[in-house]
């Protein structure tokens, strides 16, 4: 743990977080030139065609190209903080843009989806895609897009200091924007005939019904840890400080209103709860 602000706000660990960024957009940017020249059609298996229509509807190139604008936004602002200049009102603009990608898309959706892609494939791998996909991509490349992508939102929710918004409807509005954004995307795919991941085939509409609202509250759940985690990481001394007490029960009530708010069908699950006590 970070516990002293001296630390937390020193040049060296700003240097650390600059490097790491850099070294993070070095490595999307050549991963992805060698994914994006793959011309999938070229494959001997029909099977494989496909993923060159469906690329841009996978969520992993979703988090994957918005991590190519995060990336750099946090080396300019970090290289802003080691001259003392994060003040600046720009500055501070970007750094409010970057805290909010993160906290509410780039963390959730990359850990959500990584975690569930290794599940998948070390149970079944045909589930995420079929055998012949490795003809062209070859298997580090799923390294570099779920096991690297993940270490780096891991380091980076714990290399960089962040707080604790005053409420959680701006940052839970924008999570449940992007999943309902990239829910309608796959629900237009399905209605064409395209599976953008195999195990799609396998399920019923209920299932499919009950597999968003797993995707949403997977995501909720990991959206309301990672707080924590900053709170133990980063939140030591203000803690003490503030006079603000941050209590497991009154945060989970703050984003439950947020819930309750946001998506209707909580509401309605909520009430017939009621209903049937």
């Amino acid at each position: 743990m970070f516990s002293t602000v001296s630390y937390k706000n020193s040049d060296a660990l700003t240097k650390v977080r600059i490097w790491m960024y850099s070294l993070a957009y070095l490595h999307l940017s050549v991963v992805g030139i060698i994914m994006f020249s793959i011309d999938f059609r070229k494959a001997e298996s029909p099977k494989v065609w496909i993923y060159q229509d469906i690329r841009f509807k996978l969520i992993t190139c979703w988090f994957n190209l918005l991590s190519l604008v995060y990336l750099p936004m946090s080396v300019y602002c970090e290289f802003r903080k080691l001259r003392s200049q994060e003040k600046l009102h720009h500055v501070r603009i970007l750094n409010r843009i970057r805290c909010i990608c993160f906290t509410s898309i780039l963390l959730p959706t990359t850990t959500f989806s990584d975690v569930l892609f290794w599940i998948l494939w070390n149970k079944d791998r045909e589930l995420i895609a079929p055998v012949e996909v490795d003809e062209m991509a070859a298997f580090w490349t799923q390294h570099s897009m779920h096991t690297v992508s993940l270490v780096v939102v891991t380091l980076d929710l714990l290399l960089c200091p962040r707080r604790r918004p005053k409420d959680h409807n701006l940052g839970l509005t924008i999570m449940f924007v992007f999943l309902g954004a990239y829910i309608s995307v796959s629900v237009h795919a399905l209605l064409q005939g395209q599976y953008l991941y195999p195990i799609l085939k396998l399920f019923s509409r209920f299932k499919l019904f009950l597999l968003v609202l797993y995707v949403l509250l997977g995501h909720y759940f990991i959206y309301t840890i990672q707080w924590f985690v900053i709170d133990i990481v980063w939140g030591g001394d203000k803690l003490q400080n503030n006079k603000r007490n941050y209590n497991i029960s009154s945060y989970i009530s703050s984003c439950e209103l947020a819930v309750y708010k946001y998506m209707p069908i909580f509401r309605l699950t909520k009430s017939a709860a009621s209903v049937a006590d």
